[in-house]
């Protein structure tokens, strides 16, 4: 069978969307032109990979152990080579608050595992919006086993657990393209009229730690959950089937995510990309994104990854007869 690209040149642009949102974070802060491509960056990068994750999830063969094992312990491995690097942002031992971007395997781990039960369940998809839109009021749901974002991103994995083509197909490019268009701009804008914060697309603060009510959070958390669902629809139905010399970036992404913010963090550190002008910082922040993702890409180092995984998995799970 033919293999479909589509959703490999997805993952290649949101990852290195990913890493272009960190670079610009790290090495130049979020505030002005840095804030305005943060907010677009991440308005619509992790909803639509936590999308595609779920998709793939109904179409996984692994088992339950398997996937516990893969992302449990890649999470329990990075998290703690992270922690004991001179950027870490918790205790090395506290395996409970994930460092940066790890919580994502994680919440990766306790998604795969209830998603089939969860998916069973009339009006699974509206209470969990309910949950993400609620969560937003609790001052201590933040980052403790990244509880917020578990509960937040659940509704794009669930959503993309049921997916469908059917849902997009009909139609027309046009107008996914004039919605994912407006829909970046509508972002731009939210922004620089200090409508909605830029920190609240990461979905781990409760509305008053982002100091605004948790009436005017529900409004704000409503619309970023609609704008990103739209651009993640017409990205799916934009982007070619066909495979491109950035297509190995989305087949072997994982590494990528995993490593990337060590070199990010050093670089950082150094000051060496450091400009006057804005335009030229975004410039060298797009080129340093693009070494790093193409550098982590090698197959070498995926296929070193997978068989580290592989002989975890096979020490740990208990072998059927």
């Amino acid at each position: 069978m033919k293999r479909d690209f589509k959703f490999d040149n997805i993952k290649a642009l949101l990852i290195f969307l990913v890493v272009l949102g960190h670079s610009l974070e790290y090495l130049y802060g979020v505030k002005d032109t840095y804030g305005a491509l943060r907010a677009v960056i991440y308005s619509f990068h992790m909803p639509a990979f936590v999308f595609i994750s779920g998709y793939f999830a109904s179409r996984s063969k692994s088992s339950v152990s398997e996937v516990v094992v893969k992302y449990l312990v890649t999470y329990l491995i990075f998290n703690t080579l992270f922690a004991i690097s001179p950027w870490h942002v918790d205790s090395p031992f506290n395996f409970l608050f994930p460092q940066l971007i790890y919580w994502y395997l994680l919440c990766l781990c306790f998604w795969r595992i209830s998603v089939g039960a969860i998916a069973g369940i009339r009006f699974a998809v509206p209470l969990s919006i309910l949950f993400t839109l609620y969560i937003g009021t609790c001052p201590n749901a933040d980052r403790f086993m990244s509880i917020s974002r578990a509960v937040c991103f659940f509704t794009f994995f669930l959503i993309g657990y049921k997916f469908s083509y059917k849902w997009i197909e009909k139609i027309k490019k046009l107008y996914l393209a004039l919605a994912l268009a407006g829909s970046i701009v509508l972002t731009i804008a939210l922004y620089y009229k200090r409508i909605i914060p830029v920190k609240m697309y990461e979905y781990i603060q409760s509305y008053s730690s982002t100091k605004v009510s948790n009436v005017a959070g529900i409004e704000m958390r409503i619309v970023m959950m609609v704008l990103a669902f739209i651009i993640t629809f017409s990205l799916i139905g934009l982007m070619p089937s066909k495979e491109y010399f950035f297509t190995i970036l989305g087949r072997n992404s994982l590494c990528i995510y995993l490593v990337h913010i060590f070199v990010i963090k050093a670089v950082a550190q150094t000051k060496v990309l450091s400009f006057s002008n804005t335009w030229s910082n975004v410039g060298a922040a797009v080129m340093l994104s693009l070494v790093i993702c193409f550098c982590l890409s090698l197959q070498v180092l995926n296929t070193a990854y997978n068989r580290l995984v592989s002989k975890i998995s096979s020490a740990l799970i208990i072998q059927k007869d």
